[in-house]
């Protein structure tokens, strides 16, 4: 009897220290938590920019997810948020089911002026911003003419969550005009336009105005930047005036500057712009730039992908994610000396070794071949201006083409986009912004031969599981002797 009663002591006590053990095991999972990211991709961990931004709050933000647990994104979007709310402890995450609670649905979606579904809302005082589905997810269609559904070809709610938490932190909405009147790309148009600058840049919340410059002799005093994109004519003596005086008053500009043909045979119209451009240490070359061996297929030499990326952080991203901006008809680029004390011109994006700039314009008729007087490659496609004394506000973007802009490029999938608000947000000192590459949905398939199939079903499916029979068989006989 005494014995029987010490062994149940003894399970007791057993029992009792094993359940003491979880309890602290999970005391101490909850307090210092970690996760661990062993993705290729680095797909569940969040970026540099994400980190120093969350890490900056300081004031409480809330969070509302009208998401239901069904929707693919559900499990991506709370894990997101719970990765911020590790580097912050002033988020607070409220999950919404849309199908369960549609009162409550209702209620919020009227406080927070929302009239789409599936959204995420960030709130911070009397400010609120909220994100749509198609911000956070991009899909591909691909398959659908073959009956298959569209799957996500990459996760974007990080940039997406990171910009609209610093629209509601910071009320100051820049105003960034778009020039007109010179044949520039349109804000409207869609393939040749340039769309999908225009709504990227509102989606974050920057107000985008046209200004037909035409005649004008001074830029609006309400412009936080400039965007200059493919004139197709040149710009008067005293337009191009107010664009120096604006820049020498601490202005802000991106130009985005075709090669120009006209006549015949053609010659290269010029922008009007030269003069302003050289005073800030950039010269347009008179050329096209051929890259046979960077050319998309069946596009020829004239369009191609450049890989070179400078030391700014408007392309830090780029190069570090191996990210392709794609050209198509551009000119190279001339780093001249800044006549404005303190300025520096840096290298952006450059083509290849093997690319050349094509100055004969007859050429392109005919055999595309490097001339004699042909600057050969890597050539200057995108410049950036600024100065190393903080007192000095001026900031440019120069590039040699206005197509890496338009929604045909923009949509593409490249790395022109990053790129394009990635000029525009460091031209804002918007360093935050800098964009942050979409997480890429990479399928993994493990390809086997028959032989391989048959070696992994004899032993997962008839070996290990007779192992573990045999052994359970031959404890339960030496316990019977």
């Amino acid at each position: 009897m005494r014995a029987r009663l010490l062994k149940q002591t003894n399970w007791g006590v057993v029992l009792a220290v094993l359940a003491g053990l979880l309890l602290m095991v999970n005391y101490l999972s909850a307090r210092h938590y970690r996760r661990w990211d062993l993705t290729a991709s680095r797909s569940f961990s969040l970026s540099d920019q994400a980190r120093k931004v969350l890490a900056d709050l300081q004031t409480p933000l809330r969070v509302v997810v009208f998401l239901s647990p069904a929707d693919e994104l559900f499990g991506r979007v709370t894990d997101l948020l719970e990765a911020f709310r590790e580097v912050s402890p002033r988020i607070q995450v409220e999950t919404i089911d849309p199908d369960r609670d549609r009162a409550r649905v209702q209620a919020l979606a009227q406080q927070y002026k929302v009239n789409v579904a599936n959204v995420v809302v960030f709130e911070a005082g009397d400010r609120s911003r909220h994100v749509e589905k198609d911000q956070m997810v991009e899909y591909d269609f691909s398959g659908l003419q073959e009956g298959a559904p569209a799957r996500i070809k990459a996760f974007k709610a990080e940039q997406a969550f990171v910009n609209a938490i610093l629209e509601v932190q910071n009320p100051h909405q820049p105003v960034v005009y778009f020039t007109s009147g010179h044949g520039e790309r349109g804000l409207g148009g869609r393939g040749e336009g340039i769309g999908i600058l225009r709504d990227r840049l509102e989606k974050e919340g920057a107000h985008v105005r046209e200004w037909i410059a035409l005649g004008k002799a001074q830029v609006p005093e309400d412009a936080d930047a400039l965007v200059v994109a493919g004139p197709q004519g040149a710009f008067l003596p005293q337009e191009a005036e107010a664009l120096e005086a604006y820049l020498r008053k601490g202005g802000r500009a991106l130009f985005l500057l075709d090669p120009v043909l006209e006549g015949k045979p053609p010659s290269f119209a010029p922008t009007g712009l030269e003069g302003v451009l050289e005073r800030w240490g950039v010269v347009l070359a008179n050329d096209v730039v051929l890259d046979p061996a960077a050319a998309v297929p069946q596009m020829g030499p004239q369009t191609f992908f450049a890989a070179r990326f400078g030391e700014h952080v408007t392309v830090q991203d780029l190069a570090r994610n191996r990210f392709l901006v794609l050209f198509g008809l551009a000119r190279s680029l001339e780093v001249g000396s800044p006549r404005e004390a303190g300025y520096v011109v840096t290298r952006l994006v450059s083509s290849s070794p093997s690319s050349w700039g094509l100055t004969r314009l007859e050429g392109l008729e005919g055999e595309l071949a490097k001339g004699a007087g042909d600057p050969q490659g890597p050539l200057p496609l995108a410049l950036a201006v600024a100065s190393e004394e903080p007192s000095r506000k001026a900031r440019i973007v120069v590039a040699g083409d206005s197509d890496v802009a338009t929604d045909g490029l923009m949509g593409a999938g490249f790395g022109n986009q990053l790129f394009c608000l990635n000029a525009v947000h460091w031209l804002l000192e918007q360093e935050s912004r800098i964009a942050i590459p979409p997480k890429s949905s990479v399928e993994t398939h493990l390809d086997l031969t028959a032989s391989q199939a048959n070696v992994l079903l004899l032993l997962f499916v008839v070996a290990l599981p007779a192992s573990v029979a045999g052994l359970g068989g031959w404890v339960f006989l030496q316990r019977r002797r």
